[in-house]
């Protein structure tokens, strides 16, 4: 399947465009979110550090199992408390280097518990105890469903050795309003795409498309011969400028057409008048030689070679002559009998028989230039059928066109013949110009139809294709 010049764009458009409307709100998501991070790890290793300051060491080294209730422990706590309100955390803790709780807000564990949620903050904690403060890598979720991130730091002896560490947990409130940010940039993007595709669309489809089918009408119509409609001119762009080219080779292409046809005319007329002098000064001597039999056979071939020029003469001028059409209605049936009345003498003469298959049908068309056409593929079908053969005359419509078609049961057009079979001065034939089924072509071309050789089971079956309707005549014909 071929994919549309539109198509093509759209695509070269849309895949930078989708690209870079995804890339943004993504990228911008991304670096938001390590920036609040690292403002809230950074925040959280200030609480932590400020925590560890404020806890004295040898008292919180003193802690064991079971002294909750004891003072030392509540003022440890106290400590925390304020300093976790103070710093709008949610709780601070403290843990000895073996990872169990020492004391902590809102822990609801027994000192000496462990903290198996220290574990997915493996590094940070190895390296707070090293002496380091540290904000954790990743973030995590509660019970509560939101996200969390952490902050540490050591606490040291008067020797300066880390005895134990704080860590300070806050909410990445942050998070959901990015991911709301996040969405709703998705969304203008996805919108802003929309909209610039189908602005895209409709420009493309009027600007782009629009004169380039009508370009390749032209194309098509010069294609087809016909050289008297002008190009039209489409906007002011690279596209007019190839319609101001396309122009002027129609223009060259029919002026080049119209001196051909007017060549072949005057060699016809220049032809045919010696002609007709011939031909009268022929039937005189045959008359003066009526008594000599040896030499009346050489003015009969004589006379004969005579009609042979005559109907070459005749083609030429058929052909360089534009088919005029005048169309009006032609009752199908009534028509095809009276074509296979013109060849039944020639197919009498090789004993075949003419068979007819028509619908009742009409069709608008030139009756004249029509019966040109069909009785030239009538009389080729004559010839090409072996002896007592058949030649078949048949019509049928197919949608909104009448297909004419004329078969014989002779040997067929070869192979390498029918590529040229259309084209002017080639032919199959000992004797021909050529002419015959190119001015064939021409007449369906006329009418807004074609000609062409169609796949048979038997020797040749020639199709003329023709619109129903006048209306699909083309312009200037």
């Amino acid at each position: 399947m071929r994919t549309s010049l539109l198509t093509k764009l759209i695509a070269a458009y849309l895949a930078p465009t989708l690209a870079l409307l995804v890339l943004a709100p993504f990228i911008g998501y991304t670096v938001a979110r390590r920036s609040l991070e690292a403002e809230v790890g950074a925040r959280l290793v200030s609480s932590a550090s400020a925590a560890a300051a404020t806890l004295k060491p040898d008292l919180l080294l003193t802690l064991q199992p079971g002294d909750e209730e004891s003072r030392t422990y509540r003022n440890n706590l106290a400590r925390l408390e304020a300093l976790r309100a103070g710093t709008k955390t949610e709780r601070l803790y403290a843990f000895d280097p073996q990872r169990r709780l020492l004391v902590g807000t809102d822990e609801g564990l027994p000192i000496g518990s462990p903290l198996p949620s220290l574990e997915r903050d493996r590094l940070e904690i190895e390296r707070t105890l090293q002496g380091e403060s540290t904000p954790s890598s990743v973030t995590f979720k509660g019970l509560d469903g939101r996200t969390y991130k952490s902050g540490y730091a050591p606490i040291l002896d008067s020797a300066g050795k880390v005895v134990a560490a704080v860590g300070a947990d806050a909410s990445a409130e942050f998070f959901a309003a990015l991911r709301q940010v996040g969405s709703s940039m998705a969304l203008v993007a996805f919108t802003c795409g929309a909209i610039g595709l189908g602005l895209f669309f409709l420009i493309g489809r009027s600007g782009l498309l629009r004169p380039l089918r009508s370009l390749l009408a032209s194309a098509n119509r010069i294609g087809r011969g016909d050289l008297a409609s002008p190009v039209p001119t489409v906007g002011r762009d690279e596209l007019a400028t190839l319609a101001q080219g396309m122009e002027q080779m129609r223009s060259r292409l029919f002026a080049r057409e119209r001196e051909m046809q007017m060549m072949l005319a005057g060699i016809a007329h220049e032809v045919r008048n010696p002609l007709g002098g011939i031909e009268l000064f022929t039937g005189l001597l045959a008359e003066d030689l009526a008594g000599d039999p040896e030499k009346l056979s050489h003015i009969k071939r004589v006379q004969k070679e005579l009609t042979y020029l005559k109907r070459v003469v005749e083609d030429f001028l058929g052909y360089a002559r534009d088919p005029k059409i005048s169309c009006e209605r032609v009752e199908v049936c009534s028509f095809l009998a009276e074509l296979a009345e013109v060849i039944r003498p020639d197919a009498d003469s090789k004993q075949l028989s003419i068979q007819i298959q028509a619908e009742e049908l009409t069709v608008e068309a030139d009756a004249g230039t029509l019966r040109r056409a069909l009785l030239n593929l009538a009389r080729n079908a004559v010839q090409a059928a072996p002896e007592a053969g058949h030649v078949r005359l048949a019509a049928s419509r197919q949608g909104d066109h009448i297909l004419f078609a004329v078969e014989d049961d002779g040997p067929g057009v070869p192979k390498a013949a029918r590529p040229q079979l259309f084209t002017p001065f080639h032919t199959t034939k000992e004797k021909g110009l050529g002419l015959g089924l190119a001015f064939v072509r021409r007449i369906a071309e006329a009418h807004g139809g074609q000609a062409r050789l169609e796949p048979s089971s038997r020797g040749a079956r020639f199709v003329l294709d023709l619109p129903a309707q006048a209306g699909s005549v083309p312009p200037g014909k």
